[in-house]
């Protein structure tokens, strides 16, 4: 079997078992965390210790407690086993089975109150995963911090890298792939303390199809136009702490080049949204960097503008003077006298400031030349005649021009050659004179012209003919006198 297929069949193996590390969790105050466990919270609580304020509320994957429920998770994968189209893979599988009690060990939850924050409560969790590639590995190095925000998004963010190009916010467009996972809506309270919904979350992230949403804002969009995204990327210490962090990428944990290990999704129900990091790698820092980058990206997303039209119960709580942010933020405004008459303090303050006068500026202008900028190469009507040659290949064709020596059909406009006697186009007579639009009636004006033009014609051929004959006839027929004269 091919590598793909037997990663299918493993999946299918794994979907069968439905293994929820959610229910082999127990709170610390039933039973005492193992040493790992306590170890892990330990270091992602003392980051934010003085901003503690009260009791951390602890959970930790328990094998003894629930050894009945494991053991029957093992006679069920057993089962499933004795199908003959897992005996190509049946050695690795039994192995999964061994390693999910490892996984339980190594996962734990803190959920963390604190102060002067913009979350009521962040939570810290670890994500050990199982993975499967030719043979069975367990990974334990990854971890994710989040939490809600008391302000709402209009749309789910996400962030990732790419490989050999920048890291970026990218807007969810459509739904989120959550692999089937559907939260219920009669579900109260804090989404963050579903594991099982926080799980789905995290799992989105290696999806092809989320990893997709980057990639589109990334070349079909060229990372602009969204406005959560423009406004948290301009935010240069929130790209720099979460360029920071260790991604899928960077531990080789994925064979992708896209990466995703961030992301903002919108609570509508409970005006809220949800904030995620997750950071992989062993080295020591990943705890404050990961938190760092959950805390900035939070407290960017509460001054992010609100998409949404400010209603009225809203605008009356705001106080003159003051705009506030969706996060509760008040920031001061200034009116237009304001603004003037600051202007005029800080002109009070710098009096030796240069200024120049309108004729100044017009003489600066003039003696910069042209205006276009340093360094435009400028061509002269020759030179745009000589390129424009070689560009037909350096053929002399010279330019159409109208043959005035023809005349023009008055119906069509065709041109007529000397001997037509009618227009080829519409037949048209030679000679006939153009009639007025149907709709037109004949003015004084050209009915006196028409008039005028008759008479002349008839005029010509009255003296031009019949001259022509006389004159020939008084040529060749002799005069009396002369007759008279021939006959003395």
């Amino acid at each position: 079997m091919s590598d793909t297929v037997l990663k299918k069949l493993f999946q299918v193996f794994v979907n069968k078992l439905e293994f929820d590390p959610a229910e082999y969790l127990v709170s610390s105050e039933e039973q005492e965390l193992s040493n790992f466990q306590k170890e892990v919270i330990e270091k992602a609580t003392t980051i934010m210790k003085d901003n503690i304020v009260g009791e951390i509320k602890s959970f930790g994957g328990n094998l003894k407690v629930n050894e009945e429920k494991f053991k029957e998770l093992e006679k069920k994968a057993n089962e499933e086993l004795g199908n003959e189209e897992y005996d190509d893979i049946k050695k690795e599988l039994k192995n999964y089975i061994k390693k999910l009690k490892e996984l339980i060990e190594k996962t734990c939850v803190a959920i963390i109150p604190i102060k002067e924050m913009p979350w009521v409560d962040v939570l810290f969790r670890t994500v050990p995963r199982i993975v499967f590639d030719k043979k069975i590995e367990f990974l334990d190095n990854t971890i994710a911090f989040y939490g809600e925000i008391k302000c709402i998004l209009s749309r789910a963010t996400i962030f990732g890298k790419m490989q050999n190009e920048k890291p970026l916010f990218a807007p969810v467009m459509g739904a989120l792939d959550l692999g089937g996972y559907k939260l219920e809506d009669s579900i109260k309270g804090p989404k963050t303390q579903i594991y099982s919904y926080v799980s789905a979350i995290i799992n989105s992230l290696d999806s092809t199809m989320t990893q997709n949403h980057l990639a589109k804002y990334h070349e079909s969009y060229q990372r602009h136009g969204d406005p959560i995204c423009d406004f948290l990327m301009k935010d240069n210490e929130l790209m720099n702490s979460m360029e920071g962090i260790t991604s899928g990428i960077d531990s080789e944990r994925i064979a992708s080049d896209i990466a995703v290990f961030s992301i903002a999704i919108p609570q509508p129900a409970d005006k809220t949204t949800l904030i995620l990091v997750t950071g992989e790698g062993k080295e020591p820092n990943k705890y404050s960097r990961c938190f760092e980058a959950l805390l900035r990206f939070s407290a960017e997303c509460c001054n992010v503008p609100s998409q949404l039209p400010q209603t009225p119960a809203q605008a009356a709580t705001q106080q003159p003077g003051t705009v506030r942010t969706p996060g509760g933020q008040e920031l001061k405004s200034w009116t237009a006298e304001e603004l003037a008459e600051e202007a005029q303090k800080r002109m009070a303050s710098q009096p030796d400031m240069p200024s120049w006068t309108e004729e100044e500026l017009s003489k600066f202008s003039t003696e910069r030349g042209t205006g276009l900028p340093e360094g435009m190469e400028v061509w002269t009507e020759d030179e745009l005649q000589e390129l424009t040659k070689k560009r037909q290949g350096g053929l002399d064709i010279p330019e159409w021009k109208v043959d005035e020596s023809l005349k023009e059909c008055v119906k069509c406009g065709y041109s007529l050659r000397p001997g037509w006697i009618q227009c080829p186009v519409c037949e048209t007579p030679v000679g006939v004179k153009p009639e007025p639009e149907p709709s037109e009636k004949p003015t004084p004006e050209s009915v006196e012209e028409s008039t005028e033009e008759l008479i002349e014609e008839s005029a010509e051929e009255l003296i031009e003919e019949p001259m022509e004959e006389s004159i020939e006839e008084i040529k060749e027929e002799p005069s009396e006198d002369n007759r008279e004269a021939k006959e003395d």
